[in-house]
């Protein structure tokens, strides 16, 4: 009986450090795979931040990637150097800081987009004809403001009558010499007024408008694209009929095609 005893004894003991064993074998490779998940979602988690973190440092080159040549770069200039991108906006009553002109819209939009990263500034020539603009005070303003991009929207509407094709981009000509003699590295811009109805000589005025910005080798930024044909009775929809002015309606039309182009 004795002998039945110990033989139980010494079996339970080898069972228990069997058992063991494998506990702990078990138990370690449990402590392993832990481990190694553990590092992995650091390892996950380092190169996560690391991506973002140089996402966020990686400068964006989607500003300004519709604009006329140049503007992308000089941006990102300005920007690296802590300065403001400045827009200088000149034209008839259509450019004005007026609520609701696609000048005041365009305005806001380029602040909603980059803050203080850009500024925008509104001359208007309200009614005057060129032929009264060169001889008037706000001309000898509008040449001495330095700014990065000026856009010019000539008064083509307001020189319909009386006023030669000629003798207006004889003015446009000295206003752009001007301001380029006061910022030689001003990246100068032409636009049309808004399109309207039949518009006859008017159509002859934006056509001269166009060759002479190719001759200048000036971007000129034809927002007649994004309105109705001119042909069409659609576009009467767009524009006050008595005024000429573009309506609610046209200066969204006019602000959205900009805002695209300068997003």
């Amino acid at each position: 009986m004795k002998r039945v005893l110990t033989m139980f004894v010494i079996l339970a003991c080898i069972l228990s450090v069997v058992g063991g064993h494998f506990y702990y074998n078990n138990k370690l490779e449990e402590i392993a795979q832990a481990a190694k998940l553990e590092l992995e979602m650091v390892q996950k988690e380092d190169t996560t931040m690391k991506v973002s973190s140089e996402e966020s440092q990686k400068p964006s080159e989607d500003h300004f990637k519709n604009a006329p040549k140049g503007i992308a770069e000089l941006y990102k200039q300005k920007k690296d150097a802590g300065k403001a991108l400045t827009f200088h906006l000149i034209g008839s009553t259509n450019t004005s800081m007026e609520d609701g002109t696609w000048a005041k819209l365009f305005a806001t939009q380029m602040t909603d987009t980059y803050g203080e990263n850009v500024n925008v500034f509104i001359t208007s020539l309200g009614k005057m004809t060129s032929l009264e603009l060169q001889n008037n005070q706000v001309y000898s303003d509008v040449i001495k403001k330095k700014a990065d991009i000026v856009l010019i929207e000539p008064v083509l509407l307001n020189d319909n009558i009386g006023i030669r094709m000629d003798d207006t981009l004889f003015v446009l000509g000295k206003m752009i010499a001007g301001i380029k003699a006061a910022n030689p590295e001003a990246i100068i811009l032409l636009q049309p007024s808004n399109p309207i109805n039949s518009p006859n000589k008017y159509a002859v005025q934006i056509k001269e408008l166009k060759k002479y910005a190719q001759e200048q080798n000036i971007p000129y930024l034809n927002h007649w694209d994004s309105w109705p044909s001119v042909e069409s009775e659609d576009i009467k929809e767009y524009y006050n009929i008595t005024t000429l002015l573009p309506n609610e309606k046209g200066y969204k039309v006019w602000a959205d095609y900009m805002n695209n182009l300068f997003k």
